[in-house]
């Protein structure tokens, strides 16, 4: 039984096994002033906050050039900038390494680099070197999402522009069993399009979604506060939180989602016919005009009797 996140009231937020790596949610220290965001386009609101124990903060780079999580400083704020600059979302450009940045990191790192989310030399060469990437299906609608299983990357392209790369984790391809319900933890491969969507919080069987977007049946593109570097989940697509709430007020209902790497192949969907024009209100019947009067009859200045025509 393939289930993933059935009929929009189940989810995928189920515990992390202990020998997994790291996930994009180390947290932030107290809550900083906040800073003007260079890009407008990046937000970060969020509505559930990790509870994990912060990093220690610090403001001196090590040796090496290497940043980390839990670091401060100009150094961190110019990766933030630079990241935004290639579509990445850190989270507030305010120059501290927390959760947004950790899931920037691993983002840019799943082309191939190790998934730690540590910005070591070598990745900020990288970042500081790195263009768009190509395309998966550049014929698969102007306004598209493109998720690539064997990166665990999401790309969301509107009117032909890239707007955001977004690390993922999807079905980790599993049995699980949960409250006398099973099935095989698979993400469906193919060519689906939105749905419907669930604004903010939704429970399930599985655990809780956020922000789901739905694009077959109970599967959803949905916010979590665990996406590690690896296919993770219970068939549903998961994000980072602080970019689920964006993805939800920016990607439109019918939008193409192409998620490739599968069994099934990824193929560009028709474009949507246009909406039929909703029939003309039923006319009701107007009154015919009054009949005409009299012709007005012209009269003296005086006000005397009305003039008739002469004889």
């Amino acid at each position: 039984m393939l289930s993933g996140c059935t009929d929009g009231v189940t989810g995928d937020a189920a515990a992390r096994p202990a020998s997994e790596g790291p996930v994009a949610t180390v947290p932030a220290t107290a809550p900083p002033e906040t800073v003007p965001v260079a890009d407008p386009t990046t937000t970060t609101s969020t509505d559930v906050t990790t509870a994990t124990a912060p990093p220690t903060t610090t403001t001196t780079v090590p040796a090496d050039g290497r940043l980390l999580p839990g670091m401060q400083g100009e150094p961190v704020r110019a990766l933030q900038q630079r990241l935004v600059a290639l579509h990445y979302d850190p989270g507030p450009v305010d120059g501290r390494y927390g959760g947004g940045l950790t899931s920037a990191v691993m983002a840019f790192q799943k082309a191939g680099m190790p998934r730690n989310g540590r910005a070591t030399v070598n990745v900020l060469a990288a970042v500081a070197a790195a263009a768009d990437p190509a395309p998966l299906l550049a014929d698969g609608g102007p306004t598209r999402i493109e998720v690539d299983f064997k990166r665990q990357v999401l790309f969301f392209y509107k009117d032909g522009v890239l707007q955001r790369i977004i690390p993922v984790s999807t079905g980790n391809g599993k049995r699980y069993c949960e409250d006398g319900i099973c099935g095989v933890a698979v993400t469906p491969s193919g060519s689906f399009r939105i749905e419907r969507r669930i604004k903010g919080k939704r429970k399930s069987y599985l655990g809780l979604l956020y922000d789901p977007l739905y694009f077959y049946g109970g599967f959803a593109i949905h916010g979590s506060p665990s996406v590690p570097g690896h296919p993770a989940s219970h068939g549903c697509v998961r994000i980072p939180m602080h970019v689920s709430r964006w993805m939800f007020d920016n990607v439109p209902n019918r939008t193409p989602v192409y998620l490739i790497g599968g069994k099934r192949p990824a193929t560009p969907l028709p474009p949507d016919p246009p909406p039929v024009p909703s029939p003309p209100p039923e006319q009701q019947p107007t009154a015919p005009p009054p009949e005409d009067g009299p012709p007005p009859q012209a009269t003296t200045g005086t006000g005397a009797s009305p003039a008739q025509p002469g004889g």
